[in-house]
Formats: structure tokens, sequence, C-alpha cells
């Protein structure tokens, strides 16, 4: 629907859309460890996703050094609903997932991520999930190194929130 520069907008104007919620741009990296650590965490208000609606999370970056594989996993709450395989070498990584409510508490995810030994092989995953909507929900990615000299970067994570009513 488009509006013009004289309209008004109400509320129910805007039940049914796509909106910002988060961007992150800032380069976020982990190295020197081999425990899995936050690269980027954001708290979703309670109540913020409706009952039918849901979360478009897209998150990408690189991975470097050759010692040891690196692993990169988006959770939604104490959930990891994506998971990249794990890998050695340098190369860009990616996930996109949509989260949808399927009631306050019941979510259904598919998730889009590389498997970055190889920049045409793409996985895809669908799972279930039982978080409490109606709560804040933690959404964050965490890299992990099987070397503390390699290095993952995180260089952007937009989150958009889709209401459906």
């Amino acid at each position: 629907m488009a509006f013009t520069n004289s309209d008004s907008i109400v509320a129910t104007d805007l039940n049914n859309m796509l909106r910002g919620l988060v961007r992150d741009n800032t380069d976020r990296a982990v190295t020197g460890t081999t425990n899995e650590t936050d690269l980027s965490s954001q708290t979703i208000t309670g109540g913020a996703i409706t009952a039918t609606g849901g979360l478009l999370v897209v998150a990408a970056g690189t991975v470097t050094g050759a010692a040891g594989t690196k692993r990169i996993r988006l959770y939604f709450g104490a959930t990891a609903i994506a998971d990249t395989t794990a890998v050695s070498g340098t190369a860009d990584w990616y996930i996109i997932s949509w989260i949808f409510n399927t009631a306050t508490g019941a979510q259904r995810v598919l998730s889009i991520f590389s498997d970055p030994t190889n920049a045409t092989n793409h996985n895809m995953d669908t799972t279930t999930a039982a978080i409490d909507t109606t709560a804040n929900v933690t959404l964050e990615v965490t890299g992990q190194l099987g070397a503390g000299g390699d290095t993952i970067t995180q260089t952007l994570m937009d989150v958009m929130i889709i209401q459906i009513t």
C-alpha cells in the first residue's frame, strides 16, 4: 500500500507490514578463544511479535585463518535455529532465517545459510521452536573457533518484524 505525502497513518494502516527492528552494521569479531562467543545479541521485547507475526533475520560476515574450524550459530531464545557447517580456511558466511509464530509460544523456522567451504553450496533447515514471545526473547549470533588464532567476524545483522493480523 502506497502512502502519499499528504496521507496520515493510523494504527490500523500498519497492521500488516514489514518494518526494521534492529540494524547492527558494526564489525564484531571473535578470536583468541575456542569458546562459543556472542557476535551480536538483541532483545526482542515481549509482545512485539503478534501471535501470527514473525521475524526476518539476516546476518553475515567472514571467517579467516587456516588453523582450525569455524562455526556460526543463530539462537532464538535457547534454541539454535541455524548452525553453519564447521569449516576451515577463509570465506564469507551468511544466515537468513524466517521465524513465524503459529501461536505466542510456538514457531516454525526456515533458515538458509552458507556452506563457506563452497560458495555455491547453500544449506536449508526447517525446525520448530516453543519460545514464549509474550516475554522478552534474546536473538543472538555466536561464533566458535576450533583454533584461537583464527577469526570469525560478523559484519551485519538486520532484524525485521513481520506483523500479520
